[in-house]
This record gives C-alpha cells, sequence and structure tokens, in this order.
C-alpha cells in the first residue's frame, strides 16, 4: 500500500488536531503538515491555568485547544510549522522519525540532535518539540518546528513550571528556544515543507500530495465531529477542582501536579496533571482518588491498582511516601 502525504490549508488548531486524530484511525502510513495561527496547544493531562496565560490569552485572542497526547504545552503561530508521522507500531518508530526530520533539516545545512526525551536541539537549544500517541497496531508521532515564531508572544502565553526550570538551571520558556532562521537566514516555511517531503519520499512509495482545506473537511460529518469535540469547553479545561492540597514532583517522564479539594478527611475533587512523555491514564487516576481517606496508605493503594506504568508507578509510590 502506497503512503500518503496530506497538507492542511486551513491554520484553525481544532481543524487540524480533529484531522489528525481522523487519519490516525484509517491505519495508513502518512506525513501529515500542517500549521496553526496564535495557538497554545497543551498536552492531554495539563492544567491549562497553570500552563498559560489565559487572561492575556484571551485578551489578545490567542486559541486554546488540546491535544490527545501527552508532553508540555507549546505555542504556534504561522512562523511554526508542524508535522505529524503515522505509521504501523513497531520498536523503533521514535528512532526513525527523528532520523526523518533530522536528515529534512540536514538539506537546510541545519544539524540537529535528539535530546533523549522529546526535543530536538541546535546548540542545546530546542528548535522542536514533540509528542506521542499509540494505541495497539498505530504509532502517531508529531512536532513543531520553529522556524519564525514570534519569540515575544510566546514567552509570555506560556508559564514554565517553576520545577522545569530549577531542573534545568535556566530562568525563562524564552532562553531555552531559537529559531532555524536564527541558524540559517535563508529558512522558510515552505522551504522546510519541501525538506520534510523529499525526506519521506526516500522512503516511502507516495502518488500524490493531497491538500485538505475547511470545506473539504467540513463535508465529512465523522471528521466535523471530532472537530468539534476539541473546540468545546470540556475538552479544553475539564473540570479545575478548588484545592486545599497541592504538591508537584520531577521525574525522568515528566513533572507531575496533584491538586485535591480535602473535607472531613477525605479526598472530594481531584485533579492531576502532567507533561509526561509515557502513554498514563492520569484523568482515571484523578477519580480513582476522590472518596479516598486522606491517607498515605490509601494513596499508595490507589496508585498501585490504577498505573500501568511500572515506572511511574514506582515513582509516584516514593514520592507519596516522602511526603
Amino acid at each position: 500500500m502506497k503512503s500518503r502525504i496530506i497538507i492542511s490549508e486551513t491554520f484553525d488548531p481544532a481543524y487540524n488536531l480533529g484531522l489528525e486524530e481522523y487519519l490516525i484511525e484509517t491505519g495508513e502510513d502518512i506525513l501529515y503538515l500542517w500549521q496553526n495561527d496564535n495557538t497554545i496547544v497543551i498536552g492531554r493531562n495539563q492544567n491549562p491555568y497553570r500552563e498559560c496565560n489565559i487572561n492575556k490569552m484571551k485578551e489578545d485572542g490567542i486559541k486554546l485547544v488540546r491535544r490527545r497526547s501527552g508532553g508540555g504545552a507549546v505555542f504556534h503561530d504561522m512562523g511554526n510549522l508542524n508535522f505529524t508521522i503515522i505509521s504501523k507500531k513497531h520498536e523503533k518508530n521514535i528512532e526513525e522519525n527523528f532520523q526523518l526530520v533530522n536528515k529534512a533539516l540536514s538539506y537546510e545545512n541545519i544539524e540537529s540532535v535528539f535530546n533523549g526525551r522529546n526535543d530536538l536541539h541546535v546548540d542545546n537549544k530546542k528548535i522542536s518539540g514533540n509528542a506521542f500517541y499509540e494505541d495497539e497496531k498505530i504509532f502517531c508521532h508529531h512536532g513543531t518546528l520553529l522556524i519564525d515564531v514570534d519569540m515575544d508572544k510566546l514567552s509570555s502565553y506560556l508559564t514554565a513550571s517553576k520545577l522545569k526550570l530549577k531542573s534545568k538551571g535556566i530562568e525563562s520558556v524564552k532562553s531555552r528556544v531559537i529559531n532555524l532562521k536564527e541558524i540559517n537566514s535563508d529558512i522558510s516555511v515552505e522551504k522546510i515543507k519541501a525538506a520534510l517531503i523529499k525526506a519521506y519520499e526516500k522512503d516511502h512509495e507516495v502518488s500524490e500530495i493531497e491538500y485538505f482545506t475547511k470545506e473539504t473537511m467540513e463535508e465529512n460529518p465523522d471528521l466535523m465531529k471530532k472537530i468539534q469535540r476539541y473546540n468545546s469547553w470540556e475538552w479544553i479545561y475539564g473540570e479545575s477542582p478548588k484545592s486545599n492540597v497541592y504538591f508537584d514532583r520531577k521525574f525522568r517522564w515528566g513533572i507531575i501536579e496533584f491538586e485535591f479539594y480535602i473535607s472531613s478527611g477525605k479526598i472530594k475533587e481531584s485533579k492531576i496533571s502532567s507533561d509526561s512523555i509515557i502513554n498514563e491514564d492520569f484523568q482515571a487516576l484523578s477519580q480513582a482518588f476522590i472518596g479516598r481517606d486522606f491517607k498515605k496508605e490509601e494513596g499508595i493503594k490507589v496508585i498501585e491498582e490504577n498505573v500501568e506504568s511500572e515506572e511511574i508507578r514506582r515513582d509516584l509510590i516514593e514520592a507519596i511516601k516522602n511526603i
């Protein structure tokens, strides 16, 4: 079966994320290129009130959407290019995908390296943030490429975790990233698109490039259901409890934040947020805490019963023991 290259011609984040989800469900091998204009995209398990300057975003007309995958919050404007690589699941998906992106950037004389977590760096500065989603058969890898992003906007709308900054020994979001145009002034979004297509076509047989417009998407009822969900308040914000207990921890796999509302010794409301790069159902874990006694042994029991990842389970149990 031939692979597909798809380019979105809309800059609306709900449409683009809805199309991405729709393409994942086809089960085909796909390179999907897309752009969002003036948008913050948060990870599946993040709390928007902690990650973003919501009031300033509303004042300036900045859109907010939540993706299906984990990882951290990112700012998109027309100086940023998003790529999604959808493929059959196997042991080397991540390695092969980063090789493809590095190869594409090498065509423009950019030497990028994978930092071992979920970023691509040039000279120790981030030029690409990445996140992953997978099911039993399909692996989805999507990432950003900072080409000519407005860095002032990036730093004013994102509020980086103090834990993250402390662990990296740096002071701001802006200090951690660099535009590709600062490295090579001749680079443009269109050139990087062409480079990604060239790199993908070297390893995949592709018949033609397909373009999706907003109008094309609106003709598909199944796709529109997904788009409407990405636009919904329930999906973007969810329920944020009034918390009287808050603590956070940083681990190899990411930062996790616990917010509990305690009454009469029991957890009445719970919210767990994380930028974890490991796929874990933190929403289910959050729900499992509700109604439990606010005791260490109860917390450990909840984690043992509800966390699938052995690494996350071990780290959280150790963290609760040391609170």
